[in-house]
């Protein structure tokens, strides 16, 4: 697939290992600074921080389409870990898709789904991870995603499909592990494991080796699990049914490789590729949308419509002549 547009490779991502120094926001250079001066001094402290740094979602205000959409949806609460995740849905299908975004998203940012599988018949659901856009504070991952998409899977019930943007899409695959199941995925954008933006983001704040094999160590300890094992492939080859990645040549956050990567690793793996979208525009390209959307409903009766049920055939009875 390709599209007319460039992108512009000017993303927000400050985990990007592309970002160099001057072009990172002033906080980040500030922390670049503080961990030169403690690093020598204070390395356990600085090892610290630097955790809770990689942990800490920045939030972005939602554009005027992402407030128009969720206008039109129904809003909700969903309980986890004690407190109460905003969702929207749209749609009152007997079969759910749940939308979920990804690091320092929104959930709104995947609407432009909505409306094309509403008409499918579809019941659609997106929610905010803690830590991100109208959620309660909280610590950010891919593990902490994985625990409120398993969470809001337990409060919606069986899920046809999950559409995941980045690192949602990532999670999803993961939250298999916690027992998550689904009919089907679509992943857009899906990293293979959070191992590169680790040392991209070591490299962003100028650690030293020392510091950051201490940030890896507090990481792993916190969550009970190697940085490696964190790596979706293997989820990816458990998972036997149809799963969907779209991924841009071009994208600047997430390699096109590593979509790639999980596409082949599934055993009923697809890749669609795009071309000039970047990580973020592929959300509301109009391909996109048109190989999630069939992807999504395939296999699933349309619902009839009016003119086909007995109702609509004596209403409509001299349409027949």
């Amino acid at each position: 697939m390709t599209a007319a547009a460039r992108d512009p490779n000017n993303s927000t991502n400050v985990r990007s290992p592309n970002r160099r120094p001057r072009e990172l926001p002033l906080a980040i250079r500030a922390a670049r600074a503080g961990f030169r001066v403690i690093g020598p001094y204070a390395p356990t402290l600085a090892s610290s921080y630097a955790e809770r740094l990689f942990l800490t979602a920045r939030r972005h205000r939602r554009p005027a389409w992402e407030e128009q959409a969720l206008a039109s949806a129904e809003r909700f609460a969903i309980p986890h870990d004690g407190r109460m995740l905003p969702a929207w849905r749209w749609g009152s299908g007997p079969a759910t898709v749940l939308l979920v975004h990804g690091w320092e998203g929104r959930g709104s940012q995947l609407a432009k789904l909505a409306e094309p599988l509403v008409a499918r018949g579809f019941n659609v659901v997106t929610f905010d991870v803690p830590g991100h856009g109208d959620a309660p504070a909280g610590l950010s991952s891919v593990v902490e995603h994985a625990r409120a998409i398993t969470s809001v899977a337990l409060h919606l019930g069986r899920l046809h499909t999950i559409v995941g943007h980045s690192v949602g899409g990532a999670a999803s695959l993961f939250a298999t592990r916690l027992g998550l199941r689904a009919d089907r995925f679509a992943l857009i954008a899906p990293p293979v494991s959070p191992e590169r933006f680790a040392a991209g983001f070591g490299t962003m704040l100028g650690l030293d080796a020392s510091i950051q094999h201490g940030m890896i160590s507090r990481l792993e300890r916190r969550y009970g699990i190697r940085m490696e094992d964190l790596d979706v492939r293997a989820d990816a080859a458990r998972f036997d049914r149809p799963l969907l990645v779209v991924h841009d040549v071009g994208d600047n956050i997430v390699p096109f490789s590593d979509g790639e990567t999980i596409a082949r690793a599934a055993p009923a793996g697809t890749l669609v590729s795009t071309h000039g979208l970047g990580h973020h525009r592929v959300l509301r390209a109009p391909e996109v949308l048109g190989a999630v959307v069939p992807f999504v409903a395939d296999g699933v009766p349309t619902a009839p419509s009016f003119s086909e049920t007995l109702d609509g055939e004596l209403f409509f009875r001299e349409a027949r002549w």
